[in-house]
């Protein structure tokens, strides 16, 4: 087995893995969010505070966490692990979509509804069909680990390990930069912290860095 060959399957692993992390963390971040919440209006009642009082501030940073909370606007669209997706094609893309055209071409050969017959194995059929959609779909909006896992699946291998390492390490690059943005988060560093020490010291933080006041 190439080095190329085993930093490919070490790369599938962290995949899994970070793709896991996120999935759990964006399951959890309402929750974390409303824990946050509650835990910043006990903490100002026990230190004699307001929100209004605390608002009457105005700093920049203040009034920008305004209107970021008053876009609003449409949903971005995510897929099934709620990442967002991106119709932007770059360049970096269209490269990837070149280096896994042939696993992609091999997948459609097995698993296209046109390919098969719905007689013989209706089960088969069906399962083969979401294959193919999947596949199309993670083709498309470069979901390069998804593709990979389906073609595994089939017993389809990528024609050159080598580039494909190139475009996994900057899908792991991309789902680290997700994870570590929502680990920045008060509401995640309340989640973590431990004993009432800590959470307070979050808490002062975060009046602090929005308001600019010491507590």
């Amino acid at each position: 087995m190439s080095v190329h060959e085993l930093e490919f399957k070490r790369l599938l692993s962290e995949l899994t893995f970070r793709n896991e992390e996120l999935g759990f963390i964006e399951d959890s971040m309402h929750e974390i969010h409303v824990a946050f919440e509650l835990y910043y209006s006990e903490f100002l009642e026990e230190n004699d505070l307001t929100k209004e009082e605390l608002e009457k501030s105005k700093t920049k940073k203040f009034e920008s966490f305004k209107e970021e909370m008053a876009k609003g606007g449409e949903i971005p669209e995510t897929d099934e692990t709620g990442i967002i997706v991106l119709e932007e094609k770059t360049d970096e893309y269209k490269e990837a979509k070149t280096t896994f055209s042939k696993m992609y071409k091999k997948i459609v050969t097995k698993c296209h509804p046109d390919k098969l017959n719905i007689d013989d194995d209706v089960e088969h059929f069906h399962k083969m069909n979401r294959m193919f959609k999947a596949a199309t779909y993670a083709y498309d909006k470069g979901k390069w680990s998804k593709l990979i896992k389906i073609g595994k699946e089939l017993g389809i291998k990528p024609s050159n390990y080598k580039k494909a390492n190139g475009h996994l390490r900057r899908e792991v690059k991309g789902l680290n930069i997700k994870i570590d943005k929502h680990k920045s988060t008060f509401g995640w560093k309340l989640y973590q912290a431990e004993g009432k020490e800590d959470k307070d010291k979050v808490v002062k933080d975060f009046i602090f860095s929005l308001f600019r006041r010491k507590v």
